[in-house]
């Protein structure tokens, strides 16, 4: 028995207050504090000072990475919690709904509000999940041995003040029996074969959708899980607790595959939680008979998959919890092996006994990630007495938990084909931004940004290569023009059809697949007279370029290609001026042809 106190980060009493946002809170309390009461583990308790203000704010600076701290005494030993919330166990947008009769009868959406993990100070190797939502409950792992915590009595929030009793007990005490040597529902046991039609349907979604990924970090793993917790559960522990017990209980599991012996990074993400009646429950578990039951729970939770694979509640494995006995005495829980992301074969059955459920459910769901029993098949029988976490029966060893070397090796082999894993379902599912990121702004646009309101692409002079460095000028003086040495963004529209690229303009495309008008590229300088003596024309041209015209539908560009005009030298033989004489000698040569307009 212990009574767990609120703390300071430095592990001074602030209150005996420690379920939710009340414990959270304490730290921006009132800086003067009552003295500390005494130790209920018959310790003397070392009084702690006030809080002085910057200590108070500090604290509440460092929110981000610890919120709550709690002082525990197990076995003699106090420990000092510190804990921050657990935001990737409830995935945004889950839900938790009642069903009987298989019809949904109430829905609402899934709240984590009081779920929590963290370590022990003064012990590098420790590890806490574990919920405040009506006192302390879950697991803390020690550099030495893993303990539970929970309420002696559920619901007495109101009486905290003055200390209330919790009860904190080894996880060796409990011996748990896994499925006999011969219980593992293996590939060839699991009866699809019964399941024609159902099984083609499952392969022709496979083959006409793929899911939308939104992937998660190289190493990173999520499996989505789908939680099904029958009457029998939920009558143990009461309609108004099952969902927090639930919760503390998968935060449990999640802290469990973080465990680095595991040797890579797999995260529990909870989208959706269903609690359903007894007449429904009785329907899914064959009492005696795992093999049928798993069977049955594995059909009825594919026709609950969201055909949608972008749905926040679209699952990867289904986890169901029972206190009903499924299979013979003993037996904790039932899966198939390498089953996982099948629509049909990632679920496993799991017997709910307390917090200690936790391991079943982390034992189970090992199977379906292809994992073996310690010992069984494998070289790892030396580990199962170590407390490792696929171990036929756990022992009472005073050990911490841990996966075997066996887990580690079998998870590497088929981990890379679990497709289903590699998303993050925590990732905001943004629009993907444009390939290149100036479309969106033009070279004004970007001047503005560069120098502020007002300013726009420079116009007192022209460059050959306008995407080498952005020039920009202000109107009050527009012949000042000033750069960042910097080109325009890559997409920035540096004429009719094209863009900037790499600081060169170019197509667009090389195929340009729409309508583009046409336009004249400059004057060149006019040529040479038609004429050596007397008078003659000389010309200039331009070219209709600057873009060509593209489509039927687009325009032509207006005006002559070529514009002629007088020129004259002094002669005995009067000639007639036409336009602007010129005084330069004619040579013999005269330009004729004028390029044409494509």
């Amino acid at each position: 028995m212990t009574v767990p106190c609120s703390t300071d980060v430095r592990g001074r009493f602030l209150s005996h207050v420690v379920s939710g946002p009340a414990a959270a809170s304490e730290g921006s309390a009132a800086v003067d504090r009552p003295p500390a009461p005494p130790s209920h583990s018959g310790h003397p308790r070392v009084a702690r000072s006030p809080l002085r203000p910057e200590e108070a704010a500090w604290q509440l600076g460092r929110a981000g990475r610890y919120s709550l701290y709690f002082n525990i005494t197990v076995f003699g030993e106090e420990l000092h919690l510190r804990l921050r919330p657990n935001r990737r166990l409830v995935v945004p947008g889950a839900s938790a709904e009642w069903q009987e009769d298989f019809q949904e009868l109430f829905r609402q959406p899934l709240q984590l509000e009081c779920v929590y993990t963290g370590g022990v100070t003064g012990m590098p190797g420790a590890a806490v999940a574990i919920s405040n939502c009506d006192g302390l409950a879950g697991l803390i792992r020690t550099d030495n041995t893993d303990y539970f915590i929970e309420p002696l009595e559920r619901g007495q929030q109101e009486k905290e003040a003055s200390g209330r009793t919790h009860v904190v007990y080894r996880r060796e005490v409990i011996q748990q029996k896994w499925t006999e040597p011969d219980g593992d529902l293996y590939n060839e046991a699991f009866g699809l074969g019964d399941f024609p039609n159902l099984l083609g349907l499952v392969g022709d979604q496979l083959g006409d959708t793929e899911r939308k990924r939104r992937h998660a970090k190289p190493g990173s793993y999520s499996i989505e899980v789908l939680l099904v917790v029958d009457d029998s559960v939920v009558r143990f522990h009461g309609k108004e607790h099952v969902q927090n017990y639930v919760l503390t209980l998968m935060n449990i599991v999640d802290e469990i595959y973080h465990d680095e012996s595991l040797g890579t990074h797999i995260n529990i993400a909870l989208v959706r939680l269903i609690m359903v009646g007894y007449r429904q429950s009785l329907s899914l578990i064959e009492r005696g008979n795992p093999s049928r039951s798993l069977e049955q729970v594995c059909r009825w939770a594919h026709s609950q998959q969201r055909q949608d694979p972008s749905h926040a509640e679209h699952h990867d494995h289904v986890v169901f919890l029972t206190r009903q006995d499924f299979g013979p005495s003993g037996m904790q829980g039932y899966a198939p092996v390498t089953g996982m992301c099948h629509p049909l074969r990632s679920c496993a059955l799991n017997h709910e006994d307390g917090f200690s459920s936790a391991f079943v459910v982390a034992h189970e769901t090992g199977h379906v990630l292809g994992m073996e029993h310690d010992g069984q098949g494998n070289s790892c029988a030396d580990e199962t007495g170590l407390g490792s976490v696929m171990a036929p029966l756990v022992q009472a060893a005073f050990h911490r938990f841990h996966w075997s070397r066996c887990s580690k090796l079998e998870l590497s082999r088929y981990l890379p084909s679990y497709d289903c894993l590699l998303d993050d379902p925590f990732a905001p599912s943004w629009p993907q931004p444009p390939e290149l990121p100036g479309i969106d702004y033009s070279m004004d646009e970007q001047c503005r940004f560069d120098f502020g309101t007002g300013y726009h692409t420079c116009s007192a002079f022209t460059t050959f290569e306008p995407c080498k460095q952005l020039w920009c000028s202000h109107p009050d003086n527009p012949y000042f023009c000033k750069t960042k040495k910097g080109p325009p963004l890559d997409g920035t529209e540096c004429a009719p059809g094209k863009w900037c690229f790499k600081g060169h303009c170019i197509w667009k495309s090389p195929e340009q697949t729409y309508g583009q008008d046409g336009g004249w590229s400059s004057w060149t300088n006019f040529g040479s007279c038609s004429r050596s003596c007397g008078g003659g024309v000389r010309s200039r041209s331009r070219n209709c370029d600057n873009p060509f015209t593209r489509s039927a539908t687009a325009r032509s560009v207006q005006g002559p290609t070529r514009t002629s005009g007088p020129s004259s030298v002094p002669s005995a033989t009067p000639t007639t001026s036409i336009r602007t004489p010129s005084t330069a000698g004619c040579p013999m040569s005269l330009r004729t042809t004028p390029r044409s307009v494509s």
